[in-house]
């Protein structure tokens, strides 16, 4: 390790001495099993079904730790896994006393194999649960190039390490190469969708920050138009903080439930419509999920990781997006970006008329303005 590295990581050398320190008396109860380690947001976690699934296959006892955060989506990842250990990401950063109970839990639990599933590697979270859980075997993707840290330090923790080909492929095809890896065939990504259409369509208009935002005008009069075209009923969903760019009132019939849906709830909703229509992910990755016709706007930040579908699973996913993507997968480190909250130029360059034209000519609306 060069000096610049040196310095750079020496704090986080010394949170593990910390770390052994708090894990001196822990004992390993031997329950054995395999621990899925996920951090990232709810897309990241649900993009992960193929392998939990497939590793639960392998009829071991599956455990998946990750943030409490994701507690919204634990009626999807129940499903595919034996039981889940939450922890608040935060305090385990933050807080010397909780973070030394969340590290000698995992250590106690004695697990057999972990898997650390996810590309983003932190050497001061994720992978020090790993490292905490003591296991025989623990499996990771190889941190990406400027993860320095990670590179010397917390790679010494892991028995194998695989390469995630990090902004070449998407992240279902990156969970394959893992499950294949360890000996089982990745499980289905689509849940089974039994619900009944109804004459809807879903308008998402929120994401998790301000930089990726289409813009809430430009969802209304999106909607305005394809309710011309449809006949359907636009229902506008999203978070409290979106009320505030929300007219009071519109020109046209619509259901405003903005700030009014829990996750589950907009699992439902979306399940039942006729399409969708986002700019944030996670209700993306839901459309795909359910098999409902889904149409993203979307920046370029990731987008091989997380837009470009493998093509099984893409037949019912439209990606609207700009035409110039010379300067996509720059994992948000945009050059052209100014230095505030403004969206991201290569989503905010995407016009009301680019999204339309492309919708209408999309085969899956054709058919359905059609019926």
């Amino acid at each position: 390790m060069n000096m610049k590295n040196y310095i750079k990581c020496f704090p986080r050398m010394l949170w593990h001495f910390v770390d052994c320190f708090f894990l001196i008396g822990a004992t390993s109860e031997k329950k054995g099993g395999v621990c899925v380690i996920r951090v990232g947001g709810i897309g990241d976690m649900i993009l992960s079904i193929p392998l939990l699934s497939g590793l639960r296959s392998k009829e071991k006892k599956i455990t998946l730790v990750c943030d409490e955060k994701h507690k919204c989506i634990e009626f999807i990842l129940s499903t595919h896994v034996d039981r889940i250990l939450y922890y608040n990401n935060n305090k385990l950063k933050h807080k010397m006393l909780y973070r030394r109970s969340i590290i000698r839990k995992l250590k106690e639990e004695g697990f057999d194999e972990v898997i650390h599933s996810g590309i983003s590697r932190q050497q001061g979270g994720a992978d020090v649960l790993a490292w905490a859980c003591s296991a025989s075997y623990t499996i990771g993707f190889h941190p990406r190039p400027w993860n320095s840290c990670e590179i010397a330090i917390s790679n010494k923790w892991f028995n194998e390490l695989i390469d995630g080909h990090y902004r070449d492929i998407h992240e279902l095809k990156r969970m394959e190469i893992m499950a294949k890896l360890l000996g089982c065939n990745p499980g289905e990504y689509r849940e089974q969708n039994t619900s009944q259409n109804d004459n809807t369509f879903v308008v998402c208009i929120g994401t998790s920050t301000p930089v990726r935002e289409w813009g809430v005008d430009k969802f209304i009069e999106v909607a305005a138009r394809l309710k011309t075209m449809t006949g359907l009923m636009p229902v506008f969903v999203g978070e409290n903080k979106d009320l505030k760019n929300f007219p009071t009132h519109l020109e046209y019939s619509h259901i405003n439930l903005i700030g009014k849906t829990t996750f589950y709830e907009l699992y439902n909703l979306i399940a039942k419509s006729k399409f969708i229509i986002t700019n944030d992910s996670s209700p993306m990755h839901i459309g795909v999920l359910l098999d409902v016709p889904t149409i993203a706007i979307t920046s370029g930040g990731e987008y091989n990781s997380y837009c470009d579908y493998p093509e099984k699973h893409a037949n019912n996913l439209l990606i609207v997006s700009s035409n110039d993507k010379s300067c996509y997968n720059c994992v948000w480190s945009c050059i052209y970006k100014k230095p505030d909250n403004t969206p991201f130029p290569c989503l905010s360059s995407v016009s009301v008329e680019n999204a339309i034209s492309l919708i209408v000519s999309w085969t899956k609306f054709k058919r359905l303005i059609s019926i």
